[in-house]
């Protein structure tokens, strides 16, 4: 509190201004043009805390929130940091990170912050913030920890004898015992047990924790961003149980959690996103972290970030304002949180609020095994077409595990280069 008074201070003393010798208190606060790449309920949510900074800081910053279209959100905020017509905030997946510092479009966030004297709490955020600096300096702020989910109806798991007494699903560990689970609803049930879905980012999310639970270390993709140097033998290990799973899904699906919520399956592989979604949407309904498929137990772990766009025109009065709005949102990381996510800010993720939600404590353990994914490619590789192709046919047993690898290894070394 001592901290934030005394930056209030400080954001109160630059808005004093001159006038005829004398000192007058500026007639409006500074303002912040933020560019928010969330739709949805992760929109709604965006929008109340956004409301709620405007009313703790009438008068001293207000927040503009301009929700900007998904399909081409990239391309426009790089078009206009290009020409000159840049928001002072937005916010970028971990994986596009890279890209912007290594194209000029994003400036260090912890340059701005020390030059303003105002103090990040950096080592309480999650591992991910090491994922996005460059030569040392921090570049994004982590918003979410964001994970794969095993959602199920409750009902369902009982009726095929796979609930505790609680009610909740048990698994064997192994990806034996979850073909056994998926087998046991589907000779129980007049649904398929099981579905995942074949695109977007859900692929890569599975074969990263997969690669992670059988023992693979480090990163993807070498420090130059040239090659894909993921353990072969590791990655075919992770590359078999995928296709496992994935012949165990129900087949020729696309939208798996309308599927969930008309109880059409039993159990479906969805992301931390869609859990608030489903939860309000389904009777009985349980979730899960991401079983234990492989060796070890790890997940991968994703998140949506703040940076700073390249704008020399920015004054000290605005980003520190806007920092201020980063800080704060830091500090209230648990309202975020709602829809699914384990917060990247530390202490937010004990909270009074966080402990409130009735599905987190079945899945925000996982947070500590996390494995931030590589944020050196060069491109996204996350619902890429050199990702999702070679393992779309996995999934299909239309190649083998090597033959996967070896056609994601061609692809994604061909277009790094």
């Amino acid at each position: 509190m001592k901290l934030r008074n005394a930056l209030l201070m400080g954001m109160t003393a630059m808005m004093l201004t001159a006038a005829g010798g004398g000192i007058v208190m500026a007639e409006e606060p500074v303002e912040v043009e933020y560019w928010c790449l969330f739709g949805g309920a992760d929109g709604e949510t965006m929008t109340k805390m956004v409301d709620t900074f405007n009313a703790e800081y009438e008068g001293k910053i207000h927040v503009n929130c301009i929700t900007q279209d998904w399909d081409n959100y990239y391309t426009k905020i790089k078009t206009a940091i290009l020409g000159g017509e840049s928001p002072d905030l937005c916010n970028s997946h971990d994986e596009y990170v890279n890209g912007l510092i290594k194209d000029g479009f994003i400036i260090p966030i912890d340059d701005e912050a020390a030059k303003l004297g105002i103090e990040f709490d950096y080592e309480n955020y999650i591992d991910k913030i090491n994922q996005l600096k460059s030569d040392d300096h921090i570049y994004a702020i982590p918003m979410d920890c964001l994970q794969l989910l095993l959602d199920y109806h409750k009902d369902m798991i009982a009726e095929a004898g796979l609930a505790d007494e609680n009610g909740n699903l048990v698994l064997e560990d192994g990806i034996e015992g979850f073909l056994k689970a998926v087998d046991q609803l589907n000779n129980t049930l007049e649904v398929p047990g099981f579905a995942i879905n074949p695109s977007g980012s859900i692929p890569m999310y599975l074969f990263n924790s997969l690669y992670y639970q059988c023992g693979g270390e480090g990163t993807f993709v070498n420090d130059a961003g040239t090659e894909f140097i993921a353990d072969k033998e590791t990655a075919v290990k992770a590359m078999d149980i995928f296709q496992q799973i994935g012949q165990a899904s129900l087949q020729n699906v696309e939208n798996i959690s309308d599927l969930f919520i008309q109880k059409k399956v039993a159990m479906v592989i969805e992301g931390a996103w869609q859990m608030n979604y489903l939860r309000k949407n389904s009777d009985d309904y349980g979730v899960q972290s991401l079983p234990l498929f492989g060796d070890t137990y790890k997940s991968a772990i994703y998140s949506h970030t703040f940076v700073l766009p390249n704008k020399p025109e920015r004054t000290d009065e605005v980003t520190a304002a806007t920092l201020e709005f980063v800080k704060w949102f830091s500090d209230h990381n648990d309202m975020w949180a709602e829809a699914g996510s384990v917060p990247a800010y530390i202490p937010a993720q004990d909270t009074e609020l966080m402990q409130s939600y009735p599905m987190h404590e079945y899945f925000k353990g996982a947070v500590a095994y996390a494995t931030p994914f590589t944020a050196t490619a060069p491109f996204a590789l996350k619902g890429s077409a050199e990702v999702n192709e070679p393992l779309g046919k996995l999934a299909r047993g239309e190649v083998t595990p090597e033959g996967c690898f070896d056609e994601m290894y061609q692809r994604l070394t061909s277009s790094f280069n």
